[in-house]
């Protein structure tokens, strides 16, 4: 009998490791519609609730930044077309950038931010994500604003690269799939089927920032926002 309460204790003992593993590598709720690095963003927005060191927040920026930047892979989207749109995805996939995050923080500060992400309550902090379209580029498509940074490489310094990756951007960006919702008048009895972007046009903004450094960042904000400004017209890029 003794042996058998042993054995059960021993048992017990290992499946809870496992189970907290298991925890880490499920992305909770609502990190769901953040992408693997912007899930990293809102981990070390945590930083002060679970009191990390600058050491460990400067490993998670390096995480941060290591994910943001990684190439990306290319996937053919199945449609009624006779040919099918490119997707741009990441390689690293959310729970990857998730779990990798984790990794870096001690058992309590683990057990204390997977309990605040599955708050119901809770806001994810995702910085990258905080800049508001200017009112320049406001009347544009989500896919028309990527081509609007690179339009301005010149004035903005932007590398070979950089450029490459804009590119890439707009491409995924214009030929996502769409979602429909419904809308209608006022009072009207009937609604219509409208078609709108899956990406918004603050995403599509803030894909674009992430690609440039902190300086040209700085400058394309500035840029934006003189009221004179005007975007190059699309057709000419």
């Amino acid at each position: 009998m003794l042996n058998r309460t042993l054995l059960v204790a021993a048992f017990l003992a290992s499946a809870l490791p496992a189970a907290q593993l298991a925890a880490q590598k499920e992305v909770p709720a609502s990190l769901g519609a953040f992408k693997p690095h912007e899930v990293v963003e809102a981990v070390i927005s945590e930083s002060k609730s679970i009191v990390l060191t600058a050491d460990k927040v400067a490993r998670l920026n390096s995480i941060h930044v290591a994910v943001r930047d990684e190439r990306h892979r290319w996937t053919t989207t199945p449609g009624n077309k006779a040919h099918r749109n490119a997707r741009m995805e990441p390689m690293i996939s959310r729970e990857k950038a998730y779990a990798d995050a984790l990794a870096v923080l001690t058992p309590a500060q683990r057990n204390a931010v997977i309990k605040r992400f599955n708050d119901a309550d809770y806001v994810p902090v995702v910085p990258s994500l905080a800049s508001k379209v200017p009112a320049s580029l406001e009347g544009l498509k989500p896919h028309e604003i990527v081509q609007a940074f690179a339009a301005e490489a010149g004035a903005l310094g932007l590398s070979q690269n950089q450029v490459e990756d804009l590119e890439a951007l707009h491409v995924a960006v214009r030929d996502e799939s769409h979602r429909y919702a419904m809308r209608g008048a006022p009072g009207k009895a009937h609604m219509n089927r409208m078609m709108e972007p899956m990406i918004s046009r603050r995403r599509a903004y803030n894909d674009a920032l992430s690609y440039l450094t902190p300086d040209q960042q700085e400058s394309a904000i500035k840029l934006f926002n003189i009221p004179s400004f005007k975007p190059v017209a699309l057709s000419n890029l």
